[in-house]
Protein backbone atom coordinates (compact mmCIF):
# COMPACT_ATOMS: atom_id res chain seq x y z
CA UNK A 1 0.00 0.00 0.00
CA UNK A 2 1.56 3.48 -0.72
CA UNK A 3 0.24 5.92 1.19
CA UNK A 4 0.56 9.67 0.43
CA UNK A 5 1.64 12.59 3.22
CA UNK A 6 2.28 15.28 1.60
CA UNK A 7 0.92 18.54 2.97
CA UNK A 8 -1.30 20.06 0.18
CA UNK A 9 -4.07 18.03 -1.48
CA UNK A 10 -4.17 18.30 -5.70
CA UNK A 11 -6.54 21.64 -6.11
CA UNK A 12 -8.78 21.70 -9.44
CA UNK A 13 -9.93 25.07 -10.18
CA UNK A 14 -12.25 25.86 -11.94
CA UNK A 15 -14.44 29.06 -12.92
CA UNK A 16 -14.81 31.85 -10.28
CA UNK A 17 -13.93 30.89 -6.99
CA UNK A 18 -14.79 26.90 -7.62
CA UNK A 19 -12.31 24.76 -6.34
CA UNK A 20 -12.03 21.01 -5.81
CA UNK A 21 -9.25 20.06 -3.31
CA UNK A 22 -8.40 16.03 -3.73
CA UNK A 23 -6.30 14.44 -1.17
CA UNK A 24 -5.36 10.64 -1.92
CA UNK A 25 -5.06 8.99 1.20
CA UNK A 26 -4.23 5.46 -0.05
CA UNK A 27 -4.05 3.33 -3.07
CA UNK A 28 -3.03 0.17 -3.58
CA UNK A 29 -1.76 -1.59 -6.92
CA UNK A 30 -4.08 -3.87 -8.99
CA UNK A 31 -1.83 -7.23 -8.48
CA UNK A 32 -3.74 -9.12 -5.25
CA UNK A 33 -6.20 -5.81 -4.84
CA UNK A 34 -9.89 -5.41 -4.91
CA UNK A 35 -8.99 -1.29 -3.81
CA UNK A 36 -7.87 0.80 -5.74
CA UNK A 37 -8.00 4.08 -3.79
CA UNK A 38 -9.33 5.74 -1.00
CA UNK A 39 -9.54 10.06 -1.45
CA UNK A 40 -10.92 12.49 0.78
CA UNK A 41 -12.40 15.38 -1.52
CA UNK A 42 -13.26 18.71 -0.66
CA UNK A 43 -15.77 21.10 -2.65
CA UNK A 44 -15.70 24.57 -2.51
CA UNK A 45 -19.31 26.62 -2.40
CA UNK A 46 -21.15 25.35 -5.80
CA UNK A 47 -17.98 23.91 -7.64
CA UNK A 48 -19.29 21.01 -9.77
CA UNK A 49 -17.28 17.90 -9.56
CA UNK A 50 -18.21 16.07 -12.87
CA UNK A 51 -16.53 12.16 -12.95
CA UNK A 52 -16.72 9.86 -15.65
CA UNK A 53 -16.03 6.34 -13.87
CA UNK A 54 -13.43 4.15 -14.88
CA UNK A 55 -14.68 0.94 -16.30
CA UNK A 56 -14.16 -2.23 -14.48
CA UNK A 57 -14.51 -0.14 -11.02
CA UNK A 58 -17.03 0.80 -8.63
CA UNK A 59 -17.10 3.94 -6.24
CA UNK A 60 -19.08 4.39 -2.60
CA UNK A 61 -19.00 8.13 -1.82
CA UNK A 62 -19.30 9.06 1.89
CA UNK A 63 -20.30 12.72 2.64
CA UNK A 64 -18.97 13.97 5.43
CA UNK A 65 -19.78 17.57 5.62
CA UNK A 66 -22.70 19.04 3.19
CA UNK A 67 -24.76 19.32 1.79
CA UNK A 68 -24.15 18.44 -2.04
CA UNK A 69 -26.27 17.92 -5.28
CA UNK A 70 -26.02 14.56 -7.02
CA UNK A 71 -27.26 14.96 -10.32
CA UNK A 72 -27.92 11.31 -11.82
CA UNK A 73 -28.18 11.42 -15.62
CA UNK A 74 -28.29 7.46 -15.90
CA UNK A 75 -32.52 8.42 -15.02
CA UNK A 76 -34.48 9.32 -17.52
CA UNK A 77 -34.79 13.04 -18.07
CA UNK A 78 -31.78 13.10 -14.88
CA UNK A 79 -32.38 13.31 -11.47
CA UNK A 80 -31.06 15.69 -8.68
CA UNK A 81 -30.99 14.44 -5.35
CA UNK A 82 -29.41 16.14 -1.89
CA UNK A 83 -27.14 14.51 0.22
CA UNK A 84 -26.49 15.22 3.45
CA UNK A 85 -23.66 14.30 6.08
CA UNK A 86 -23.74 10.53 6.65
CA UNK A 87 -25.25 9.54 3.16
CA UNK A 88 -23.78 7.29 1.17
CA UNK A 89 -23.52 6.90 -3.08
CA UNK A 90 -22.84 4.12 -4.18
CA UNK A 91 -21.51 4.28 -8.33
CA UNK A 92 -21.39 1.13 -9.64
CA UNK A 93 -19.89 -0.05 -13.18
CA UNK A 94 -17.95 2.83 -13.55
CA UNK A 95 -21.02 5.31 -13.57
CA UNK A 96 -20.75 8.70 -13.84
CA UNK A 97 -21.08 10.94 -10.64
CA UNK A 98 -21.59 14.90 -10.79
CA UNK A 99 -21.28 16.61 -6.98
CA UNK A 100 -22.41 20.34 -6.47
CA UNK A 101 -21.08 21.55 -3.48
CA UNK A 102 -23.88 23.16 -1.46
CA UNK A 103 -23.65 27.38 0.02
CA UNK A 104 -21.17 26.37 2.32
CA UNK A 105 -19.08 23.55 0.50
CA UNK A 106 -19.10 19.80 1.02
CA UNK A 107 -16.81 17.08 1.90
CA UNK A 108 -16.33 13.84 0.98
CA UNK A 109 -14.74 10.33 0.97
CA UNK A 110 -14.64 7.95 -2.04
CA UNK A 111 -13.16 4.62 -1.84
CA UNK A 112 -12.86 3.16 -5.50
CA UNK A 113 -12.89 -0.70 -6.18
CA UNK A 114 -12.92 -3.51 -8.41
CA UNK A 115 -16.50 -4.94 -8.72
CA UNK A 116 -16.80 -8.26 -7.13
CA UNK A 117 -16.95 -10.45 -10.67
CA UNK A 118 -13.35 -8.96 -10.88
CA UNK A 119 -11.89 -9.26 -7.54
CA UNK A 120 -13.52 -12.46 -6.91
CA UNK A 121 -11.15 -14.35 -9.68
CA UNK A 122 -8.34 -12.95 -7.54
CA UNK A 123 -5.97 -14.97 -5.24
CA UNK A 124 -7.04 -14.95 -1.71
CA UNK A 125 -5.06 -12.50 0.16
CA UNK A 126 -5.01 -14.22 3.80
CA UNK A 127 -1.91 -14.36 5.92
CA UNK A 128 -0.07 -17.50 6.35
CA UNK A 129 -0.78 -18.15 10.26
CA UNK A 130 1.35 -21.57 9.77
CA UNK A 131 4.53 -22.00 11.89
CA UNK A 132 6.41 -22.99 8.48
CA UNK A 133 9.50 -21.52 8.59
CA UNK A 134 9.50 -21.31 12.16
CA UNK A 135 12.47 -21.86 14.74
CA UNK A 136 11.48 -23.25 18.42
Amino acid sequence: MIVTDTARPTVLVGPGTHRIRIRCLARRGMLHSECEAFEHIRLSPAACYDLTGRDGTEAAWYVLRGPVALLDDSVRGGSRRTLVEGDLVLAPHGREVHLHGGPLGAELLCLTVLPDTVSSRLPSRRPDLSNRGATP
